[in-house]
């Protein structure tokens, strides 16, 4: 069997839970549809697709009724939905939405190194002020509190974003006392969050999955990482408490599906088995989803 074929394997019944497609504010290599048939081409069993500016779960039944794959949506809490906006979460969760992500390109530490991701940084009005999810004492803001309960009453997954490495021990804490069962920290790799091998494994040792994206590994970013780091991150924490996603879909790096295929490919080479990669591309991400079998 050659590695073609394995990675053809894999990608059967795999789930990506973090792509970009058009209609968006930024350029996008697919849109919704277009995304969800290779992904259905492939033999994948499903994806979300994400917006940084509007909530996807309207769009994703649309994409789910044209390609005949499941696909879902989430909402970001940034500016352009009213930031952390029980209103517009709720109305997020009855379209379908599976993951509310804390603020993103509007959060404090995206804002402050916006530069390591050019072509995010250039759609973000001068003057903007970030959305921080705690107060100047660092406890959770009250709203925020509203739509935790909400979260848990509803059972999606509450993704990180880009918030802080103190407000994210804050959500989790808050989180898991309101009872949410399932807690993604994004991309903790990207170099605007920077998060330590230790970090990652004391999340993990409290039930959050840690979802490593490729992105960091493409020219999306201004200082790309090698395929190794993210390997040597896996390793560190363990593929049981890991995710492996895209978070693909710009113009400048090959479609979602294109980047799956590359990622796990890399993983491959870099010497995570086949095992560790299936529990990270469909185990994990159907837990997420909660589309356990």
């Amino acid at each position: 069997m050659t590695q073609t074929d394995v990675v053809d394997e894999l990608l059967r019944d795999s789930i990506d839970i973090h792509m970009h497609t058009a209609p968006d504010v930024h350029p996008r290599s697919v849109d919704d549809v277009e995304a969800a048939r290779q992904a259905k081409s492939a033999g994948m069993r499903a994806v979300l697709i994400k917006s940084h500016h509007t909530s996807t779960g309207d769009r994703a039944q649309i994409a789910s009724k044209e390609s005949g794959l499941p696909v879902f949506g989430a909402i970001a809490l940034n500016h352009a939905v009213g930031g952390l906006n029980y209103h517009a979460v709720l109305a997020a969760i009855e379209m379908g939405a599976k993951e509310v992500w804390m603020p993103t390109v509007n959060a404090v530490p995206f804002l402050k190194r916006s530069a390591s991701v050019p072509a995010l940084a250039k759609a973000i009005p001068e003057g903007t002020e970030g959305i921080s999810i705690v107060d100047e004492k660092g406890r959770m803001l009250p709203e925020l509190h509203r739509i935790i309960e909400l979260i848990a009453r509803r059972d999606v997954a509450v993704g990180t974003g880009h918030i802080s490495q103190k407000e994210a021990t804050v959500l989790v804490e808050e989180a898991q006392r309101a009872g949410v069962k399932k807690i993604i920290l994004t991309h903790p790799t990207i170099d605007f969050l920077a998060y330590s091998k230790e970090e990652m494994r004391r999340l993990a040792k409290r039930d959050v999955l840690i979802e490593h994206d490729y992105i960091v590994c493409t020219g999306q970013m201004s200082a790309p990482v090698p395929p190794r780091s993210l390997a040597e991150a896996i390793r560190s924490v363990g593929a049981e408490y890991c995710i492996m996603a895209t978070d693909g879909g710009q113009k400048i790096n090959p479609p979602p599906v294109t980047m799956f295929r590359m990622y796990i490919s890399e993983m491959l080479r870099c010497g995570i088995n086949k095992e560790e990669i299936r529990r990270m591309i469909s185990e994990n991400p159907a837990r997420a989803l909660g589309l356990e079998r």
